[in-house]
């Protein structure tokens, strides 16, 4: 299903429209604005699929929202909602997906619908074609088709936001938590303030690079899903909770576990809530390696 935003000054309208297109039951509205300024705060946050526009507001207007709006993130699709058929060639311009007359009928709204079904999957078809890998044991690097992409961090506070995130992925981690991490000694207003920027940019990053991974807030609580993405310490957990140790098997998993593991996790970055998770991490491969070198094996194996 996707998620869609309405932006309309008239909320009658708006409320119309978002019957007809959940109606459909391929759409879920996931944000209603009424003034185009808060939308375009709160727009990048929500990450929608689709933003329907209406052209005619007050103080900002649709084809200047949906201006900016592509310009935080060219894969959103823009729909114009506008009463006045002059517009269409101004929405085509902007890389509109399509426009709706005012006021909309079933047929319009399927066909649109339809059409962003159909940009969605191609986007899609794209991206999984796309062989994508996260390392993070030694150095912490972004690999896609095998091949290392340079990360440009905007802040070093983005870097670190990613790494907890990769961290508690599966479990999710709460907003205040996030927060005292990254900022102990900053005052809760200022806190959340830097954790909403900052989670922003790091968003930006993932979809600039072309990294098929989303930032889900449940109740306050952060989870970052990998879609398709393989990941260095995914694959060396598996192997060492498997306890292949006893099977034909052991040394070649051994070489495994030994490639996996370049180095400390993150690397040189310090990371003072990483310490234990870092220092498991060594005393996993220590006991592995005692493990192994137990069965009686002569080979000479040494951790970076």
């Amino acid at each position: 299903m996707l998620k869609a935003v309405i932006v309309d000054n008239e909320k009658l309208v708006l409320d119309l429209l978002k019957w007809q297109l959940e109606e459909t039951e391929k759409i879920k509205i996931v944000g209603e604005f009424t003034k185009p300024s808060i939308a375009l705060k709160e727009i990048p946050f929500i990450q929608p699929d689709v933003v329907f526009l209406d052209i005619e507001m007050p103080g900002m207007n649709g084809i200047e929202l949906g201006t900016k709006l592509l310009e935080i993130n060219n894969k959103t699709d823009i729909v114009f909602v506008t009463a006045y058929d002059q517009y269409a060639i101004d929405a085509f311009k902007l890389n509109a997906i399509h426009y709706i007359l005012k006021p909309a009928d079933k047929e319009s709204i399927n066909e649109t619908v339809q059409r962003i079904l159909h940009n969605k999957s191609n986007f899609r078809d794209s991206v999984s074609s796309k062989r994508t890998r996260i390392e993070l044991l030694g150095d912490i690097k972004i690999l896609i088709n095998e091949e290392e992409i340079r990360i440009k961090w905007t802040t070093v506070k983005v870097e670190e936001l990613f790494s907890i995130l990769m961290i508690y992925r599966n479990i999710g981690l709460e907003k205040w938590k996030i927060i005292e991490l990254l900022w102990p000694q900053a005052i809760w207003e200022k806190g959340e303030q830097n954790l909403y920027s900052t989670i922003y940019r790091l968003k930006k990053i993932m979809n600039d690079e072309g990294i098929d991974a989303t930032i889900e807030n449940v109740k306050s609580r952060y989870f970052l899903h990998l879609n398709d993405i393989s990941c260095d310490i995914d694959e060396l957990d598996s192997i060492i909770n498997k306890n292949l140790l006893t099977s034909d098997s052991m040394t070649t998993e051994l070489q495994k576990v030994l490639t996996l593991y370049k180095g400390d996790l993150f690397g040189d970055r310090l990371y003072t809530w990483s310490e234990e998770i870092r220092d498991s991490y060594r005393t996993k491969i220590n006991q592995y390696q005692k493990g192994y070198r137990g069965y009686g094996s002569e080979q000479k194996v040494f951790i970076p």
